[in-house]
């Protein structure tokens, strides 16, 4: 604790307007980053400081590395006017009362911000007045986090959307939780994440976010504070009674679709789909919580998910499975508007990432490289033409097995279509996919002679076990049966698939 109570001396926090967010920087001190800030192409100075006139009112600076000092000094002085309450004009800050120095020595006007910044960075001073702030370079730096709304008791807190901070390192950075009760804080927690329990029901909770950069330094202290934790009926979650004790040397596959949070807000689902799952319940707010604490509970060594929206990859899971699970993930957007799509998580540790095949099923070229002609005779036919007209996309990732570097993974992930009338087009999307899979293994059993290449084909393929998919997948034919849909198609496939040279079996995680 004597760690943290230090950082509490000489700081003074800034609150955001409309949130409990605080940023507590330290007093005398002027932070700079150098960095390309999210949205811009062209490297900047950004600069943060309190005001020595006005303790609550934290100064903000975004200025080209070209500049000179004297620009620099400038925009600082107007900056620092605007802290000012009501002076005098003698007592107005003008550029005149202000200075850079390193060493003690004034910086001169004409050098540019980049040499002093990004060459020199150590031993920098900038004099406002009679008040001097040390100038710490590249320090992370915390601008704003969140925290979901409601907290459950039983469902797992995490501090989220740090995208708006510089040279933060998540992983590496230092977190403590406290209930709040009564004015009394009492520390919970001290990992990024905190499941709440029965005794912090009806309590606030606050987080304190100790940010460290990937140098090991650290920076300005964080904190939010949450809503109050409400009482979760569920006592036991669904997933808790499928946990299995994962067996020594072992690697194991996770696959999920954990439903998009876009498809959960129209009528259809309301109405139709989920009729019986109450409002809340539904909500991202709850289900993102629910989802990472059961994903980390599975202790996958690969985890491939599906229906995952863009920002949920980005902002939460692959900060929590990255600080917590040391795993690192890569996404793969869905064609189209929807802002959702597939993604796969894996252990560096146990895998090394060789090769990434980002497949869209209705990019014809790219269709025709791995199959061949016939994708030609295929959209000349309306039936089949239609496996290769939605927006499904394909992810698949070439590993190499730590531990045996003779053997190379294919892990493939998919989502068939939805449709209930869609047979027939998963099917078809079903057999282009694992044709691909077939070319792909091929040339990598050529580029990495002597190594056995498996496969770990993942999904969701919208498939029952009577289905032709199933049949498709598990013994590589298409019984008669499943010629109901179109037979014309049904003698096309078989022949296509005749002529494929599969020579073993998937491994197939099978969302039914």
């Amino acid at each position: 604790m004597k760690y943290f109570n230090n950082l509490f001396k000489n700081i003074y926090c800034i609150k955001r307007n409309m949130s409990s967010f605080k940023l507590c920087l330290w007093e005398n001190s002027m932070f700079v980053n150098c960095l390309i800030p999210t949205g811009e192409t062209e490297l900047k100075m950004v600069v943060t400081l309190l005001s020595p006139f006005n303790k609550s009112k934290k100064i903000n600076l975004c200025r080209d590395p070209e500049d000179t000092i004297n620009i620099f000094i400038e925009r600082l002085s107007i900056k620092l006017l605007q802290t000012q309450r009501k002076v005098s004009n003698h007592d107005k800050v003008t550029k005149n009362c202000v200075q850079l120095k390193v060493n003690g020595i004034k910086v001169p006007c004409t050098s540019k911000c980049y040499e002093l910044f990004e060459e020199i960075k150590e031993n920098i001073t900038l004099q406002i007045k009679d008040h001097t702030y040390k100038v710490i370079v590249n320090a992370p730096i915390v601008n704003e986090f969140k925290l979901g709304v409601p907290p459950y008791q039983g469902l797992m807190m995490y501090p989220f959307a740090f995208e708006q901070g510089y040279n933060v390192s998540i992983k590496d950075s230092k977190f403590l939780w406290y209930r709040i009760s009564s004015k009394k804080e009492v520390e919970v927690g001290n990992n990024m994440t905190y499941i709440p329990t029965a005794e912090d029901v009806n309590c606030r909770l606050k987080l304190l976010c100790i940010p460290v950069n990937y140098e090991g330094q650290s920076g300005p202290t964080a904190e939010i504070i949450s809503s109050e934790v409400l009482e979760n009926t569920i006592k036991i979650f669904p997933f808790e009674k499928r946990l299995k004790t994962k067996p020594y040397n072992s690697i194991r596959v996770v696959s999920y679709n954990i439903l998009a949070g876009e498809y959960t807000k129209t009528k259809e689902a309301k109405n139709e789909m989920y009729p019986y799952c109450p409002t809340e319940i539904l909500a991202s707010s709850y289900r993102n919580p629910l989802i990472m604490r059961e994903l980390k509970a599975y202790k996958g060594d690969i985890i491939c998910l599906q229906e995952v929206d863009k920002l949920f990859f980005h902002r939460e899971l692959c900060p929590i499975l990255n600080q917590s699970k040391d795993m690192t993930g890569v996404y793969l957007k869905k064609n189209g508007f929807r802002n959702e799509g597939l993604c796969c998580f894996y252990s560096p540790n146990k895998f090394n990432l060789l090769e990434q095949y980002n497949i869209n099923l209705n990019d014809l070229t790219t269709m025709e490289l791995y199959c061949g002609p016939i994708i030609k005779e295929i959209m000349d036919d309306e039936t089949w033409k239609q496996g290769l007209e939605k927006k499904t996309v394909f992810q698949v990732l070439v590993f190499e097995l730590i531990s045996n570097k003779k053997q190379i993974l294919l892990v493939c992930n998919t989502h068939l279509i939805s449709d209930p009338d869609g047979d027939f087009i998963r099917l078809f999307q079903a057999l282009i996919e694992m044709s691909i899979i077939n070319k792909i293994k091929n040339n990598i059993s050529k580029d990495y002679l002597g190594c056995n290449v498996s496969v770990i084909f993942c999904g969701d393929f919208n498939s029952t076990p009577e289905s032709g998919v199933y049949d498709l997948a598990t013994s590589l034919s298409l019984p008669e049966e499943h010629s109901k849909y179109n037979f014309n198609c049904y003698l096309y496939l078989n022949i296509y698939l005749a002529q494929s040279l599969f020579k073993e079996k998937f491994i197939l995680p099978l969302k039914y």
